[in-house]
């Protein structure tokens, strides 16, 4: 028992730093943005959107509000909200940014840290969608919603979507999918895993299997993301100055998402 305990910890001292320092980093939001659209087209969030549009007019009305959303990504959900909200959106990447710009022409867009981007602005409503996923502390997820709170009105809406929750994530896991589009064929595959579950976050790899003109390629590509309890979630929100509350619709392909928490500002 005594060897077999050595043996699963020299595994685990070995994969974390065969992650941390032989792969390279977030990788899908720099050199291979370009396989974004591809792994997750624009059309698969239309469904979360009209969801989405239903809980915000349900809490605000039924009109055109302004929405400022943080971590835009490649602006893919923000697509199917454009028509019904006037938006404004932020990411870290310039590379997703690009994406946003090109799917969402008549969106103003911006570079900025969602813990501390200052636009000087109020709106509506703040989304931060799955990217908030990407805090790793409870002191970052504290600087976002600050971040909601100083760019809202009274009574505005900011809401998140986080992938997982510390009281139901189970792992190891692999979700996997292919997509084409065009001349290319990419094969997505995740593994998701908490091997140190004291902390506050969760790693997965992504590997892409891409065949392009018949030539094969693989790419790889390490993320770590924050994992915590739901009770976490809705004591920050309210600690900032927030009525918070969670509401649940269809997760996605794999059984992740699904989840959202929102806070109306006092």
């Amino acid at each position: 028992m005594q060897a077999g305990r050595y043996s699963g910890q020299c595994q685990s001292i070995y994969w974390k730093a065969a992650l941390k320092y032989n792969m390279q980093h977030n990788r899908l939001y720099h050199d291979l943005s370009f396989l974004w659209p591809i792994v997750s087209p624009p059309e698969e969030y239309a469904v979360e959107a009209r969801h989405l549009r239903e809980i915000l007019f349900g809490k605000l009305g039924p009109r055109r509000h302004t929405l400022l959303e943080l971590g835009v990504g490649g602006g893919h959900l923000l697509s199917h909200l454009t028509s019904a909200f006037e938006a404004t959106a932020v990411d870290l990447s310039e590379e997703m940014l690009a994406l946003s710009a090109e799917l969402n022409p008549n969106v103003e867009h911006h570079i900025g840290d969602m813990r501390s981007v200052q636009l000087r602005r109020t709106f509506n409503v703040v989304l931060a969608h799955d990217a908030i996923g990407y805090m790793l502390t409870e002191d970052d997820l504290r600087a976002v919603f600050q971040t909601a709170k100083a760019h809202l009105k009274p009574g505005g809406v900011f809401v998140a979507a986080p992938d997982w929750f510390k009281d139901t994530f189970q792992g190891p896991s692999v979700l996997h999918w292919i997509k084409r589009k065009d001349n290319l064929e990419v094969t997505f595959i995740e593994y998701v895993d908490d091997p140190d579950t004291s902390d506050t976050t969760i790693e997965s790899v992504f590997f892409y299997v891409i065949k392009e003109e018949g030539i094969l390629r693989v790419e790889q590509d390490y993320h770590q993301t924050g994992l915590f309890p739901k009770s976490t979630w809705l004591r920050l929100l309210k600690d900032v100055g927030f009525v918070p509350e969670e509401i649940n619709y269809p997760p996605y392909q794999g059984g992740y998402g699904g989840n959202l928490i929102l806070g109306v500002l006092t």
